[in-house]
């Protein structure tokens, strides 16, 4: 029911605001405040009542086609993400991992306080799926800008982290699952698998 409410508050308001405006009229007739003969002498101040409630009804006509149909995406945060990952084996038996995960706000606001976070999926032959957080494992993200730690992305602005990682042998295939949340509560996410071998061997 809230949330039915949320979605249609716009049209709530506008109609209890139509319903008020009757009763008030009708209570008015009621109590002979408006009537007949108050019509007749008052028609020339009525005339140009009605053309101000026209302009007005018109008005805000405008003001909730905006609210219902624009509000909220002109100013809406939009991010578009990338993730990158490259393997490569090391002289101790496993492979090492290495993201980059980019994020470029491509809204016309600024994205507050950007929270990355990652998520490996380690898929083993006839073993069961094991899941590691690396979130504490990124480094301090860069501007494309000027190299400095990103406290907000500007419109149009990308900022970049990284994570390393040493992966097992026994591992096939990394699934990263990787996020971006900001202070306004909003959150984007991109995944991505990649085989656990050296990219270097691949055919």
């Amino acid at each position: 029911m809230q949330d039915w409410m949320k979605r249609h508050k716009g049209a709530i308001v506008f109609t209890l605001t139509l319903i008020i405006a009757v009763l008030l009229l009708a209570n008015a007739w009621k109590h002979r405040i408006v009537s007949v003969q108050w019509l007749t002498d008052h028609k020339d101040a009525l005339s140009a009542l009605n053309s101000i409630a026209t302009l007005v009804i018109l008005l805000a006509g405008a003001i909730f086609s905006y609210y219902r149909f624009f509000r909220g995406r002109t100013l809406s945060l939009r991010a578009e993400l990338d993730l990158e990952v490259s393997i490569h084996q090391v002289p101790t038996e496993g492979f090492f991992h290495a993201a980059r995960f980019s994020a470029k706000n491509v809204g016309t606001s600024t994205i507050w306080n950007p929270r990355p976070h990652l998520r490996l999926e380690l898929h083993g032959a006839g073993k069961q799926d094991r899941f590691i957080e690396i979130e504490h494992w990124w480094e301090q993200a860069v501007s494309e800008a000027d190299n400095e730690s990103a406290a907000v992305i500007e419109p149009d602005e990308t900022v970049y982290f990284f994570a390393q990682r040493p992966i097992p042998v026994d591992v096939w295939a990394v699934t990263y699952w990787a996020s971006l949340e900001a202070d306004s509560g909003d959150t984007w996410h991109i995944a991505k698998t990649v085989s656990n071998c050296d990219q270097a061997t691949r055919s």
